[in-house]
């Protein structure tokens, strides 16, 4: 199966990703005088062969054309308003409820002119991660996994795959840099996903990606899980210049990115984004 072929393109990725991230970290602090996170250089290592090696496999894989994983013609302003307006009416009540128990407070952290420059860096951070996340796992991914292995377990590999992606945010960079770097930090990877500390965010984010491959899935258009997806990424990005989200309690706030996720504030958010993408479809019919 193709899926096959593709999940083994990414694990050959990881392994030349292993090799070629120490020495991308020290070609880029060479050129620039600067020194790198190397999490940040490993991860962008890897984004950026997974964008060329899909260039290059599209065809043989199969992967569709853009109205095959869901860029819908006509109707997409009216389907991106959608999940623009699930997705705040979901993060709303999950913010309510997090300051309504402490998790939130006010913080104005910059002057006037900056917030609107950070606002705008913000907006436009949300529109390319949430078209680009949606284009590579609610569109392509899960048209594949679809194809080769029916609906339900097309839904549940890339629900996964998202949560598994997304929950390794947070893990910590190596001290310093040797040619051994990126193998030691994808062993990380590895062991990370099996900490129990990595359940209630893993669990938050599978629920947020089951979600927005119910929503690609009901409204036939990748424009709704779109539009719900860049909603709460510029939520986050523009509302931590006007507030901040405490690391306590974490039963409510959650330990991971995206905030909430991981703590009760983030499920009543997804089950409220749920509850209004029901009612769109029930009263538009598709």
């Amino acid at each position: 199966m193709r899926s096959l072929a593709l999940v083994g393109l990414v694990v050959l990725l990881l392994a030349v990703t292993a090799v070629v991230s120490p020495w991308a970290a020290w070609t880029v602090a060479e050129l620039t005088e600067r020194s790198f996170d190397f999490a940040r250089v490993y991860h962008r290592v890897f984004e950026g062969l997974l964008v060329l090696a899909l260039v290059l496999t599209w065809r043989r894989l199969d992967l569709g054309a853009p109205s095959d994983i869901g860029f819908t013609r006509g109707r997409w302003a009216r389907d991106l308003g959608s999940g623009v307006r699930i997705g705040v009416g979901g993060l709303a009540v999950g913010l309510g409820v997090a300051a309504l128990f402490g998790g939130i407070v006010g913080d104005l952290r910059y002057a006037p002119g900056k917030t609107v420059y950070k606002a705008l860096l913000g907006l436009g951070a949300a529109v390319l991660v949430g078209a680009g996340e949606e284009a590579l796992f609610r569109g392509v991914l899960l048209r594949r996994f679809t194809r080769d292995a029916g609906r339900v377990a097309g839904v549940a590999a890339t629900t996964a795959a998202y949560a598994l992606v997304h929950g390794l945010r947070k893990l910590p960079s190596a001290a310093s840099v040797d040619a051994w770097s990126g193998v030691a930090y994808t062993a990380a990877i590895v062991a990370r996903l099996a900490a129990p500390v990595a359940v209630g965010p893993l669990v938050g984010l599978a629920l947020l990606g089951l979600l927005l491959a119910a929503a690609r899935v009901v409204t036939r258009s990748l424009w709704v899980p779109i539009g719900i997806h860049a909603s709460w990424v510029a939520v986050f990005r523009v509302g931590r210049l006007f507030f901040d989200i405490r690391p306590e309690p974490r039963w409510l706030v959650g330990s991971g990115w995206p905030p909430l996720v991981g703590g009760a504030a983030g499920i009543i958010a997804i089950a409220v984004s749920a509850a209004l993408l029901a009612r769109r479809v029930r009263r538009r019919g598709k």
